[in-house]
């Protein structure tokens, strides 16, 4: 399946601020499960953007508005290919219901899920929730795909889908004792019993294309060994991810993939913050979202020509321009396939 996402985040600030310093992780991840054919930032005011990436993998951007600014736009849109591979692959992992990665047993952890074994700030449970853990009856699945469902029945009958009631910084031990949450509260939850049972698990955030649904969205992915890999899965619905999710970001909790984060300088200020994200099926890439640029090299023999030669009598600027229209030719075939 192929989308476009369009995320537009405007930051309104009631008194003029300056020294904005902000990075973005809005841009989806191209991997075995899904590619990005096209991806374009804009950002009002017009400011430089420096691009790098962490240390998951994540394409970051990072900007500064220095001058004086009552409002900052910041609007992504890309166009991604969803071919997800089927969690069935999962069925041929055994897991023995350990709560130790170095028990007999369990397959070999890599070196890339180390990580994710590990708690976080907002995954670590306190001894209440440990004491809790610790009367959950065995997990009782022959193989990694049946512990991991198992998993997702605990979390959603501990907890009950409710907007408003936690932050972006509840605990593990928080959205317990409250029994309710939102995506991210029912992602944080699995993760953590996850690592408590010896399962490599990180978090995602990205978007979802439902009917009725809120288009941003936050689940997770378990480690099935060297030779399966990721595998996607959404605590919140309760079921096993198909293409319809787009992944933007990995981590180990929320604070490693938050869609904007920054800072300003100002005295009273307060800010106000409206997000509005669409994703739609398409049929091709947006010709918006379109790369039709030639080669380097045909860029330099191209302005070459122009310096040295006559237009209407080179014919080596005639063979160059033709090349860069094949070119173009070529890349808009592809997108319509």
């Amino acid at each position: 399946m192929l989308f476009r996402i369009d995320h537009e985040t405007r930051f309104t600030y009631s008194e003029p601020v300056i020294e904005s310093v902000m990075e973005i992780r809005m841009s989806p991840l191209s991997n075995e499960d899904q590619t990005v054919l096209g991806y374009k930032l804009k950002v009002v005011p017009s400011v430089p953007i420096t691009e790098y990436r962490d240390g998951f993998g994540n394409r970051v951007e990072m900007f500064n508005v220095m001058p004086q600014h009552s409002e900052i736009l910041i609007r992504a849109s890309s166009c991604t290919r969803c071919h997800r591979r089927s969690p069935d692959r999962l069925k041929n992992i055994i897991h023995n219901n350990t709560t130790n990665p170095a028990d007999e047993g369990v397959f070999p952890i890599a070196l890339e899920a180390m990580e994710f074994l590990r708690y976080t700030p907002l995954t670590r449970p306190n001894s209440e929730v440990l004491r809790w853990f610790a009367t959950l009856p065995p997990i009782q699945g022959n193989n990694l795909y049946e512990s991991a469902s198992q998993l997702m029945d605990i979390v959603r009958t501990k907890l009950r889908y409710e907007k408003q009631v936690t932050t972006t910084q509840s605990s593990v031990a928080e959205v317990i004792r409250l029994g309710q949450g939102v995506c991210q509260d029912f992602t944080h939850l699995f993760i953590a019993l996850a690592r408590f049972f010896a399962i490599s698990c990180r978090y995602v955030s990205g978007y979802v294309h439902q009917a009725g649904e809120l288009a941003t969205h936050a689940w997770c992915q378990i480690w099935g060994g060297a030779e399966v890999g990721w595998v996607d899965l959404d605590p919140t619905r309760g079921k096993w991810i198909e293409d319809e999710y787009i992944i933007a970001a990995i981590g180990r909790d929320y604070n490693d993939v938050p869609p904007n984060r920054g800072v300003w300088r100002g005295a009273n200020v307060r800010e106000m913050i409206q997000v509005n994200v669409l994703v739609q099926i398409v049929d091709k890439v947006p010709n918006d979202l379109l790369e039709l640029t030639a080669p380097a090299w045909v860029q330099q023999q191209q302005q070459s020509s122009e310096r040295g030669l006559n237009n209407n009598s080179s014919g080596l600027y005639q063979q160059i321009r033709r090349l860069n229209y094949r070119q173009q030719q070529s890349q808009q075939q592809q997108t319509d396939r």
